[in-house]
């Protein structure tokens, strides 16, 4: 069963919106792309987890914040006595294992994923503990590409290929027909620790004043749209969707990128490009969320 689905992460959220708003730097059109890649390689590997005869329970993209450090889990699979850890790759490539390194046939040395993945294992097994929990922590490496190969690989229970993963899962269904109500317990208090908060301190620089304003097409991308009196539609892709929803979800755009401003209607209504009037962003606003005042301020939470 699915307790946490599988969102894009808020790096790869405020990347996306940035590079449709301003002009990115290479580093940081790289680390776009690589957000692109890494979560169609989380969906690949939702192909194989989320199948209908999967006992346990599922939850996916958690972020847990110790005092000084932060861990992203792809994927993490509770059991009856057992937690299964999943941190997914989708690299490309032929690689060679040396020195407990991996390095492409041009040289470069990618991170030992196995590290990175164990050092989780070693944060969740802590945290079990301290909660009373007697799980035994297993943690993988999913490289889910098929395109992908390691020369001189020592056997390893830690990696999982693409071809490995089906009869993985159909040994754990097997070992574990059915699951307890404590697992569900365990994997909703594992969910309840998500730091929803969480924010990367390697993001580019940017201002609202640096930002190209107005709403885009949540398929394309695109501005460029046209308006019935209740409907928004795409001029590029045709997408179609209520006004008052595209407000809001440029109202939630916003805030993700601007945690620290107050929504008000003047800054939405400068947000969205002044496309839109703003009795009608306010009565969005008022429909959506709930108003505050401050003095003369005005402003809106969810």
């Amino acid at each position: 069963m699915l307790i946490k689905p599988r969102t894009k992460s808020i790096n790869y959220l405020i990347l996306e919106s940035l590079s449709y708003r301003m002009n990115l730097s290479n580093e940081d059109k790289r680390r776009y792309q690589n957000q692109i890649k890494g979560f169609q390689g989380e969906l690949l590997f939702d192909q194989f987890i989320n199948h209908p005869q999967q006992t346990g329970f599922i939850v996916n993209d958690l972020f847990l914040s110790s005092k000084d450090t932060n861990y992203q889990m792809d994927s993490i699979l509770v059991l009856n006595k057992h937690l299964f850890i999943y941190e997914v790759k989708n690299y490309t490539g032929e690689y060679c294992y040396e020195n407990d390194s991996l390095f492409s046939k041009n040289g470069y040395n990618l991170q030992n994923p196995v590290d990175q993945v164990n050092r989780k294992k070693f944060y969740i097994h802590n945290w079990l503990l301290n909660n009373g929990y007697s799980h035994k922590v297993e943690a993988h490496v999913v490289f889910i590409n098929p395109d992908f190969y390691i020369y001189n690989l020592p056997p390893t229970n830690a990696i999982l290929f693409a071809g490995q993963l089906e009869r993985h899962f159909k040994g754990l269904v097997k070992r574990n027909p059915s699951v307890q109500s404590q697992t569900k317990k365990l994997a909703l208090a594992l969910a309840h620790q998500h730091n929803g908060n969480y924010r990367p301190d390697n993001l580019p620089f940017y201002g609202f004043d640096q930002l190209k304003k107005g709403i885009f097409c949540p398929k394309c991308f695109s501005f460029e749209h046209t308006d019935t009196r209740q409907k928004r539609i795409c001029t590029m892709c045709g997408h179609t969707e209520k006004i008052v929803d595209a407000i809001y979800r440029s109202v939630l755009e916003f805030q993700m990128l601007f945690p620290e401003i107050p929504v008000s209607v003047s800054v939405i209504y400068e947000w969205c490009g002044g496309k839109y009037t703003k009795p009608r962003i306010r009565r969005v606003l008022s429909q959506k969320m709930t108003k505050y005042s401050n003095g003369p301020m005005t402003y809106y939470k969810n």
